[in-house]
């Protein structure tokens, strides 16, 4: 080909940056892209790897994914308006959780008039939209963009890249009509590549934040979504440490931010600590306690540090600090270290004592668990108890439970920092992506996706077993199955104990019956699965599950659980 299209440079471009996957649900737009990644494979050309994930919600899943196991840039392309607008749920849950996507739609800007009668009937009669699809998206993405000339395509792309890498990260959005694609490009790729560095924060509040948490007699520490990696935990742990802090992790932590055995470890709710601290340190910590202002603790220096730590995303937060720290926290981190280079006064006996509530608090959690070893349904902490055991050390957790994701994060404490992610963002249906995606960019771990039985009916099951089928990703998949939409009953019974539903049974919106086998899917595609009832042999089917995904299958364990309100209703407030 003498001159490349607008196709060959957008894979320039992407070669340039560096990326290794594309996630895509196939529309009509993209036969020039494809052809032009068959023409590159044909030559042994290098261009991105391209997945069909059969479905938007799976394949935005997995380039959100991909990118928060990997660190580096996910890349989605859906089927204009429509596709856009099944994809909108996992570009939301991009933008508030700062994950970098690089997300494109196509449209026509022709619609078969001219030359250009190729397209398709279809854009003139299904799939134009006034504004295009990027005005769908232009409230959550950092940036959205109907390309109106091919003159700006390679200009634009490019942009978008870097973009969706700079802090704070998240989802750009650009709509590439066809034409743009097939024609010959007007500009090539750029020949230069590079990520905007992450702003530091200023040495000036650091110092101050230093001061006071070197003055703290009963300093805290409230992490989320700092520490993706094993190693960035490790630089957290030597602050605590020196602080003799306790460190929580929040209600619904991104990842495992600190080791769950360490003694500094103080679990996953702060409010029972507020009253008595008098310096706390927040760490990319977007809901540090509930409710904001009730529980705000009344004496202590308040130091929050972010890439956003206003949160302009959204549109209310309620918390409040002494000091607003925008930067990157890892690098604030370590300025922390180097200003409080030795262990504070009185650090070693605040250690001490947090390491006794840290190991009550988990010796309860596994004494629960093994006093109810025998319950059938499964007690949900016992099968937590039981998974903690015996899932290999390999294994990366995608989590996009709802009430049983309180209950995995208390009683698996086994889970080392770089092997959780999770997956809740508001909506449901993103976690079997997620997995997916996670898997295609670490092939050297285990992947298992825990999701309740309410969340894999909001997934995109059969999507999610084909494409493992297709491409021999393997997964697995662990239904924590209650029979209900738990979580939609709790609030009526917390709201009107003595009401008529609670009263009568009637609980409209709860009940997922009859409950089917969900295991069997898996076998559909060559997989493995198997419904648990019997808690005495969690174990046998988690081994065998295991081996059938080291294979490159699919394997689905459906395991029959309680209610976990009857312990988990405190947390809550009922």
């Amino acid at each position: 080909m003498s001159q490349p299209n607008g196709a060959e440079v957008l894979i320039d471009i992407l070669n340039g940056y560096g990326v290794e996957a594309i996630f895509s649900s196939p529309g009509s737009e993209w036969p020039p892209l494809w052809e032009a990644l068959a023409r590159r494979a044909a030559a042994k050309q290098p261009a991105p790897t391209y997945y069909n994930a059969r479905h938007e919600d799976l394949a935005i899943g997995q380039a959100m994914g991909y990118a928060r196991a990997t660190g580096k840039l996910g890349v989605c392309l859906v089927h204009a308006t429509v596709g856009t607008l099944h994809a909108s749920m996992g570009i939301r849950a991009a933008y508030h959780e700062q994950i970098p996507l690089l997300v494109l739609a196509g449209e026509s800007v022709t619609f078969g008039e001219g030359p250009d009668a190729w397209v398709g009937a279809q854009w003139g009669r299904f799939l134009a939209d006034h504004g295009g699809p990027a005005r769908l998206v232009d409230s959550f993405t950092k940036s959205s963009f109907g390309l109106n000339t091919p003159a700006v395509l390679a200009g634009a792309v490019h942009r978008a890249c870097a973009l969706a890498m700079g802090a704070p990260q998240g989802p750009v959005f650009l709509s590439l009509p066809f034409e743009h694609l097939h024609q010959p490009a007007v500009l090539p790729a750029p020949a230069r590549y590079a990520f905007p560095a992450t702003p530091q924060a200023d040495r000036a509040p650091l110092q101050q934040a230093a001061g006071w948490l070197k003055a703290a007699k009963s300093p805290l520490i409230i992490v989320e979504n700092a520490c993706r990696t094993a190693a960035e935990a490790a630089r957290l742990v030597q602050l605590a440490e020196r602080l003799g802090a306790g460190v929580v992790e929040g209600q619904h932590p991104g990842f495992v931010n600190f080791p769950r055995d360490h003694a500094l470890h103080a679990g996953f709710y702060a409010q029972a600590y507020l009253k008595d601290v008098d310096a706390v340190l927040m760490l990319e910590s977007p809901g540090p306690w509930y409710p904001p202002t009730a529980m705000t603790p009344p004496a202590a220096k308040l130091i929050n540090i972010a890439q956003d730590p206003l949160r302009e995303r959204d549109p209310y937060t309620g918390f409040t600090a002494d000091l607003q720290i925008q930067g990157d926290v890892m690098a604030a981190v370590d300025m922390l270290l180097e200003l409080i280079p030795t262990a504070t006064a009185g650090a070693d006996q605040r250690q001490t004592a947090w390491a006794e509530r840290s190991v009550a608090r988990r010796a309860q959690w596994r004494e629960d668990a093994l006093q109810n070893a025998g319950a059938t349904p499964i007690d949900a902490r016992f099968l937590c108890h039981e998974l903690n055991a015996c899932l290999p050390d390999d294994a990366v957790i995608i989590d996009e439970t709802i009430l049983s994701h309180h209950t995995i994060i208390n009683v698996m404490d086994r889970l080392k920092p770089g092997h959780f992610i999770n997956a809740l963002s508001g909506g449901l249906g993103l976690g079997l992506g997620m997995g997916l995606g996670a898997a295609v960019g670490l092939p050297d771990k285990l992947l298992v996706t825990f999701v309740g039985d309410g969340t894999y009916n909001y997934n995109p099951g059969l999507a999610a077993l084909g494409f493992s089928q297709q491409y021999g990703v393997g997964m697995l998949t662990v239904i924590f199955n209650n029979g209900h939409y738990r979580s939609m009953q709790m609030g009526t019974e917390f709201l009107y104990p003595k009401g008529a539903a609670v009263t009568h049974r009637n609980h409209v919106s709860s009940p997922i019956a009859p409950n089917p086998d969900y295991s069997q899917l898996a076998v559909m595609f060559g997989g493995h699965g198997e419904k648990v009832e019997d808690p005495t042999q969690i174990r046998a089917a988690v081994g065998r599950a295991v081996a059938a995904v080291r294979e490159g299958r699919p394997a689905i364990l459906d395991v029959r659980i309680g209610d976990e309100i009857a312990f988990l209703a405190r947390m809550f407030g009922g």
